[in-house]
């Protein structure tokens, strides 16, 4: 049995691949089973067998469960770090309700991946459902299969574990030997340094900090399902419109706030200053939730690195262009008391930031492997799928920032001198993650997105990723 995520927003494209599979003859259609979530993507989800979550939690409210049996029981079963902080949905519901939807979720996987399941796809590792498939998964010998943007190229990788690990990609680096690096190889590493390249999913309107017409469109169809379709009482994925629509606008009214004082809010840049560059991370996103957990607050993060620093030495930090509006005048206001700590515009390059920093400072941001491409160290606090190259600087706690930071600040100091056939060891994981990446956008199927996501080209692209899967 074969079992496909079909909860959040990336559904339509799973299901459009399946589809595909199906007519293809690869996979039957009584060999594959997708995950719904009460009502949501119903009418698309109708093409495949479906087992609805929030039914089996409905039949799990007649039987007589104690959850506090159950939390025993599941503690001494499975690992279950970071399991209830991550998820920013149920965070916001009382603790009882949160114990009860972690137990629920592991008796319906528990019951799931019971029947004979081999593989399981599923959207990145996002929330607690996402771990506890995770562990399931891996109690009952379950290919636990993820999907995620590269970053570099509108390519996507596969991940089987929840670290943002690109599997696939770091068994063939495993194979790195000089003699393996191509002339060709290096050529990404120099077009890069020439001309770097923004991100594809910074292009998504939820990124925006302005008012979108597509915004006015998701809103009516958001009140259609929360206020006039049958919405499932454990649904906490179909978010209230007016919710939503207050947070968006909330933060796009900060935004313009923020542009109106920017010149009194952000600070000069001086390149002839000595400075390492941290990127605020937006927010509440998995980047933070389960990737840094330890620094979600990254207010505190910032101070407790700026205590670090030797005093000639500032911390530039850069507010994120998606994020702006997120953090209120008050937050700026915090970070600059400290007198090494510098707040650098949205509008600011940062390419060129990195180029004259004495490196980079993030938690799982692909501003580590832009400072990479750029021979300027980067220090990560999260995880990230760049970590395999073995050129980062990981710090696990601040007492090794402190000693990495000593070590970076000295003259002279070049990290392509220090870590070992460094421009082949990054030249080859470039290859590998090209050769090992798929070229199909995994992404959300949202009003501004579906049309680039749905495409022929780019189900057929998801399709045979997920055909090469199952084949291994």
């Amino acid at each position: 049995m074969i079992i496909v995520d079909l909860i959040n927003d990336e559904a339509p494209l799973f299901i459009r691949s399946f589809d595909k599979l199906i007519s293809d003859e690869i996979v039957s259609k009584s060999e594959t089973l997708g995950v719904t979530e009460g009502n949501r993507w119903s009418k698309e989800s109708q093409i495949l067998n479906t087992v609805n979550r929030l039914l089996f939690f409905d039949e799990l409210d007649t039987k007589e469960i104690s959850i506090n049996d159950e939390i025993e029981r599941i503690s001494r079963s499975y690992e279950n770090f970071n399991i209830y902080a991550c998820d920013r949905h149920l965070l916001k519901k009382d603790t009882g309700y949160q114990k009860k939807m972690l137990v629920y979720t592991y008796l319906f996987y528990e019951n799931l991946f019971e029947k004979n399941v081999t593989h399981y796809f599923t959207t990145g590792i996002a929330f607690t459902y996402n771990l506890v498939s995770f562990e399931v998964a891996k109690k009952h010998g379950v290919k636990h299969i993820s999907f995620y943007g590269t970053r570099i190229g509108n390519r996507t990788a596969v991940s089987y574990d929840i670290k943002n690990s690109f599997n696939e990609v770091n068994e063939m680096f495993l194979k790195f030997s000089q003699e393996k690096v191509t002339s060709e190889m290096y050529m990404p590493i120099n077009d890069f340094a020439n001309k770097p390249v923004q991100p594809a999913y910074m292009k998504n309107a939820i990124n925006a900090s302005s008012i979108k017409g597509v915004f006015i469109k998701e809103f009516f169809i958001r009140f259609r399902k929360y206020y006039l379709s049958k919405r499932h009482k454990y649904d906490l994925f179909t978010g209230n419109p007016f919710v939503l629509s207050n947070f968006k606008l909330k933060k796009i009214f900060n935004a313009r706030k923020i542009d109106l004082f920017h010149n009194r809010i952000f600070d000069e840049v001086d390149y002839s200053e000595k400075y390492f560059i941290f990127p605020l991370h937006m927010q509440p996103e998995a980047s933070t939730l389960i990737l840094a957990p330890h620094h979600v607050d990254q207010k505190n993060t910032v101070i407790n690195i700026s205590k670090l620093l030797p005093p000639n030495i500032y911390l530039y930090v850069k507010e994120h262009k998606s994020a702006l509006g997120q953090h209120k005048k008050s937050f700026y206001k915090e970070l600059k008391k400290y007198p090494n700590i510098k707040l650098i515009s949205h509008r600011q390059n940062m390419f060129e930031l990195i180029k004259h920093s004495l490196g980079s400072i993030n938690l799982s941001s692909t501003v580590g492997l832009e400072s990479l491409l750029l021979k300027k160290p980067a220090i990560v606090l999260g995880s990230v799928f760049y970590e395999a190259t073995q050129l980062i600087f990981k710090a696990n706690s601040f007492e090794d920032l402190g000693k990495i930071i000593s070590k970076i600040n000295k003259d002279f100091f070049k990290v392509d001198d220090y870590f070992s056939n460094y421009d082949a060891k990054l030249a080859f994981f470039l290859f590998c993650l090209d050769s090992e990446s798929y070229p199909f956008e995994f992404n959300v199927a949202k009003l501004d997105t579906k049309t680039r996501v749905l495409t022929d080209k780019n189900i057929k692209e998801m399709s045979n990723c997920i055909k090469k899967q199952i084949m291994k």
